[in-house]
């Protein structure tokens, strides 16, 4: 294992991160539409664990990156400013966890030096990393990114024009970028489809991995959360991706009524059926990148994922 030092957020280094207050431990990394918004619900029902109060705070990704991929959260304080980023997890200071769950951290190398900045700031961190059938997940990531307007190519020009998609599902990348830094008993892996199948047993494994009691997690701790709806929309005016990133649309978002919001946002954009788009060329060129690539993460992990075989 090689800890890499100086590599701290330029925030850490200003503070010299000496405010006092208990910093986080546990991290869920991504990938991005495999299950982590739900794990992290379901992580937070645990007594001992205190999950951020912003799901996703990025504050380990560089805030050029983020100012370019996700300028709504680069403006926010959280994102950049160390006691605005540990205020997340006021009032569960006596908490055995502490726990964010920013995908972004698991997209080098677009998203570069995460782990070496978590290394710096929280060195006995653990990890998990919640994972998807690549294909499947490269085609959810593009349809998050098409209706939040940022990719404007067509879903196979994209799958081949742009390496984030194929990246991020190179899930045997991102996991190495994190062992460069952290020893792997360090990092634990869920398969999405597993914990969508088997939620309570997969949730006690990851428990008994924290080191944690057993948890009786009711039924309604254990509901379906952010499932993707079957339809996505595209802007019905070039300015419109514009003005949602713009800081002016924010304040107005927080002071508006929830129905001006809406009624806007239906006004601007054009609602469609994702199955109306043939993906067929999409997945079948993520097919033949990323099958080698997923046999080189199961052989990292040590065991093979029945799931992600072809029906």
């Amino acid at each position: 294992m090689n800890r890499v030092s100086g590599q701290a957020h330029p925030a850490l280094e200003a503070t010299g991160a000496t405010c006092g207050k208990p910093t986080p431990n546990l991290f869920i990394i991504g990938a991005s539409k495999s299950g982590s918004s739900a794990l992290h619900a379901y992580l937070n029902a645990h007594p001992q664990i205190r999950m951020s109060t912003e799901k996703e705070p990025c504050f380990f990704v560089d805030q050029g990156e983020l100012e370019s991929a996700w300028p709504i959260m680069a403006r926010q304080p959280c994102s950049h400013d160390w006691d605005a980023y540990l205020d997340l997890w006021r009032g569960g200071e006596q908490a055995r966890y502490r726990g964010e769950g920013s995908v972004y951290y698991s997209q080098a190398p677009h998203r570069a030096q995460v782990p070496a900045r978590i290394a710096a700031a929280s060195p006995d961190a653990r990890f998990i990393y919640t994972v998807r059938e690549p294909v499947t997940r490269a085609i959810g990531h593009y349809w998050q990114r098409f209706k939040e307007f940022q990719e404007p190519l067509g879903i196979e020009a994209a799958m081949r024009d742009n390496p984030l998609y194929r990246d991020t599902s190179d899930y045997a990348l991102q996991l190495q970028a994190y062992r460069e830094h952290f020893d792997a008993s360090r990092i634990h892996v869920i398969v999405a489809e597993d914990l969508r199948a088997h939620r309570r047993e997969v949730l006690a494994k990851c428990l008994d991995w924290l080191g944690l009691e057993p948890f009786e997690y009711t039924e309604t701790q254990l509901a379906d959360r952010h499932r993707s709806p079957p339809t996505s929309r595209r802007q019905r005016f070039p300015f419109v991706s514009r003005i949602r990133n713009s800081g002016l649309w924010s304040v107005a978002r927080e002071r508006l009524p929830a129905g001006i919001v809406n009624h806007l946002r239906a006004v601007s954009t054009v609602s469609f059926d994702k199955q109306q788009v043939d993906e067929r060329g999409a997945r079948a060129y993520l097919a033949q990148y990323l099958t080698p690539r997923r046999a080189a993460f199961e052989d990292m992990i040590g065991r093979r994922i029945p799931a992600w075989d072809p029906a």
